[in-house]
């Protein structure tokens, strides 16, 4: 066994040394390459085929051929790898004219990152030059990150001109699942971003816009299902989008019929069944989650593809709790008077027009004014007269029916309306009223005042059928011959009364009057006012004059009317305008500038009037008339009526050089006392102490009084009505400062005072 062992040993160490010295077989390479050829060089057919694939392999070029024998194997073998070469060729050949034509960039790398490749496109998506990157690193295109093959990346790029580019990268491997090489498509998807960014932004903005806006905003799909909901109409419904989304419009949406209570067709299954908007405006409610009910308006529209097809609906609705609130309030506010609550005039005509029309019925109008309700306002200011009123309403609506109605015409004048009720059943209604009020004392600060009230009844039937104005005129007709007949008493109209005629007579003043206002029909008069002792100047009263057809009428014939009728201030704005306008024209005309020294009258309505007041003094003030030119007279009453309004309106136009006179003095009960507190020029004694005072001691010893307080006070006097000479002689010898009347001077256009060459352009 040992000899055995030994001998083994020896040999294989032999072998090995010698095997390393003097190799027993070929290289690998050579026995690859076959004994003959790598010994002897010797090639056959396949040898050289095979050569010349390795050669196209390393080439790289498919359009080399290999000669091919046809009639050996070999060259069969060539043959068909010619044929699968030039189908390769022609196949890359289309692979490349693709890539070469396509809009999107093709990059090719191989594993360890160096770039292999880049199509046409992908030079103009990245602005390079392909043959200048090709074996550079691949991230110096795109973002040194893993990009996983089989997803969708993006990447942002800035450009030379720095603008900004998206692109979109999907990563493949390499042909047959090759992980040693990879490609990737690259699109520019910069247009694709922008738009979505900006239907992102219009999104944002429509979300906003419907989450501020005061409407509700419903959007439903064809079948009907929620898709939307703003906050409004989840206030409205009380469901939030999250619960409803996917769920039936009608179970959120519930409208009932506000008269009937209903249900409403839901809008937006009509507009997917119509395919039509619908609208609905009135008498729908709005049922919220906890069965609470909103008046709402709304109207629905579907919402369509471009082709036109239905794809849903939008519902639109507004709560008009509010909106109905206010409209209610001014309806309230437009047909009754804010002081007592009443019907208000505009309401109450209406009403009236609609009782005319029924004339098989027996209606009855009342016509009320209340009486020394002045004596109230001018006591105690107008806080009290407002409470006073507050206080008669309450009483007139104590004693009406239920469908009789009370209405505020204005002022301290009011109407009841009685439907179906006979003449004699008003009257016990409004002798009741009247008895009421008669009893009734009112209380304010320390003061009590009784008032009266003066009813004027107009049947409404069949029998006297009448429009809206001649009843109204009948009724007031009726109202004020009560109140001539003594007052707080009632007086039933009768077409055939003499008082009411005469009544009538004095309403057609009304029209009257509104025509010769519009029509410039009034002119201006002056009589002159001269000195009885003294050499004062004296002046001229600016009277007024009515023309109709080439006829002038005086005032006695239509001031009453136009007091009843509250056109004073009107008149007096004119007469104050055109005057002012005829002076400034005849100053700027005169020699020397001297136009004397023109008195104009002021009513007792303009006096009360503030607005009127401001608006005299800037006219005063833009006329710009030497001092003493103008003198404003008024009656002893007004001033006394209004004692601390004329007092300021007195002080403002006296700044401006203006001089003032009392009128009809003397009437007044307090008239003395009150002179203290009036800055005023002249008295102008009333003509009832003038006309007998030659005669009658006691109107020339009532006439030497004023005189003499007029004298203590500095304020000059002023005679009216003197018409004949033995009364001028009275006046002279008790020192009557100035006269006025036909014995002096009658009263003649103002035109004629210039010559007639200073015309009066009506302003």
């Amino acid at each position: 066994v040992v000899c055995g062992l030994w001998s083994f040993g020896t040999a294989w160490l032999l072998f090995r040394i010698t095997r390393r010295f003097l190799p027993l077989r070929v290289s690998k390479d050579a026995e690859k390459m076959g004994l003959n050829l790598a010994e002897h060089g010797a090639k056959n057919e396949l040898h050289q085929l095979l050569e010349h694939m390795r050669q196209h392999e390393k080439q790289g070029d498919m359009r080399q051929r290999i000669d091919a024998d046809p009639f050996t194997e070999v060259g069969e073998i060539a043959a068909s790898y010619n044929r699968v070469s030039a189908a390769l060729e022609r196949a890359v050949g289309h692979t490349r004219v693709m890539l070469r034509n396509l809009r999107d960039g093709v990059i090719t790398w191989q594993a360890d990152g160096t770039l292999t490749g880049l199509n046409p496109g992908a030079e103009a998506l990245f602005g390079v030059n392909a043959e200048q990157l090709i074996g550079q690193p691949v991230s110096t295109l795109l973002p040194n990150k893993p990009l996983a093959p089989g997803a969708l990346h993006e990447i942002k790029l800035r450009t030379d001109d720095q603008q900004v580019r998206y692109l979109e990268i999907q990563v493949s491997e390499g042909a047959a699942g090759s992980v040693s090489e990879c490609s990737g498509m690259v699109r520019d998807i910069t247009e694709r971003k922008q738009l979505q960014e900006q239907l992102n932004r219009e999104r944002d903005l429509a979300r906003t816009t419907l989450a501020s806006i005061g409407d509700g905003v419903i959007t439903c799909d064809a079948s009907g299902n929620i898709t939307f909901m703003n906050a409004e109409a989840e206030r409205l419904t009380g469901w939030p989008l999250q619960a409803v989304t996917n769920k039936p419009i009608q179970t959120v949406y519930q409208l009932r019929d506000e008269l009937s209570d209903e249900p409403i067709n839901n809008p937006a299954r009509q507009v997917l069944t119509q395919h039509r908007a619908v609208h609905y405006s009135e008498h729908c409610q709005l049922v919220h989650r906890t069965s609470k009910r909103y008046p709402i308006q709304h109207s629905a529209a579907p919402i369509r593809s471009r082709g036109g097809i239905t794809l849903g609906a939008v519902v639109v609705f507004q709560d008009v709790s509010l909106t109905r609130k206010l409209s209610e309030q001014l309806n309230y506010q437009a047909t009754h008077d804010n002081l007592t609550g009443l019907l208000n005039r505009r309401a109450f005509e209406t009403l009236l027009t609609k009782l005319l029309a029924q004339t098989e019925h027996h209606h009855v109008l009342c016509y009320l004014d209340l009486d020394q309700f002045k004596i109230v306002n001018d006591t105690c200011g107008h806080l009290a007269g407002d409470e006073l009123l507050r206080q008669v309403s309450m009483k007139l609506k104590a004693h009406v029916r239920n469908s009789d109605t009370v209405a505020r015409l204005g002022g301290d004048e009011f109407a009841l309306v009685l439907p179906d009720c006979p003449l004699e059943k008003a009257k016990i209604i409004c002798e009741a009223v009247r008895r009421d009020i008669d009893h009734f004392r009112f209380a304010w600060q320390g003061h009590t005042f009784g008032i009266g009230v003066s009813i004027g009844l107009v049947a409404i039937d069949k029998e006297h059928p009448r429009r809206l104005s001649d009843t109204l005129h009948a009724a007031d007709a009726a109202c004020y011959t009560a109140k001539e007949a003594g007052r707080n008493r009632i007086h039933c109209y009768q077409p055939n009364d003499h008082l009411l005629l005469e009544r009538h007579g004095e309403l057609q003043w009304v029209q009257r009057l509104q025509n010769a206002l519009d029509n410039d029909a009034f002119r201006l008069y002056a009589q002159p006012i001269s000195a009885v002792c003294g050499n004062g100047p004296g002046y001229r009263e600016i009277l007024l004059r009515l023309e109709e057809n080439g006829i002038l009428i005086t005032p006695g014939s239509f001031l009453p009317a136009a007091e009843r009728y509250h056109f004073m201030v009107r008149i007096d704005r004119w007469v104050v305008r055109n005057t002012l306008a005829w002076l400034g024209d005849r100053y700027r005309c005169a020699e020397n500038h001297t136009i004397g020294h023109w008195g104009i009258n002021l009513s007792g309505d303009s006096l009360s009037d503030s607005d009127f007041c401001q608006e005299l003094v800037q006219q005063v003030r833009r006329a710009g008339l030497p001092e003493g030119t103008l003198c404003f007279e008024i009656t002893e009453s007004a001033a006394i009526a209004q004692l601390s309004k004329v007092s300021e309106l007195i002080q403002a136009l006296k700044a401006l050089g203006c001089r003032f006179a009392l009128d009809d003095f003397g009437t007044g009960l307090s008239s003395f006392s009150y002179l203290k507190q009036l800055s005023v020029d002249y008295l102008k004694i009333d003509g009832n102490f003038i006309r007998n005072i030659h005669h009658d001691p006691i109107d020339s010893a009532m006439v030497e009084a004023i005189h003499a307080v007029g004298k203590a006070l500095n304020i000059d006097t002023v005679a009216e009505y003197v018409e004949n000479q033995a009364t001028l002689d009275k006046l002279r010898s008790l020192g009557i400062d100035y006269a006025q009347g036909y014995l002096l001077g009658k009263p003649e256009p103002i035109t004629a005072t210039a010559g007639n060459q200073i015309k009066v352009m009506p302003r």
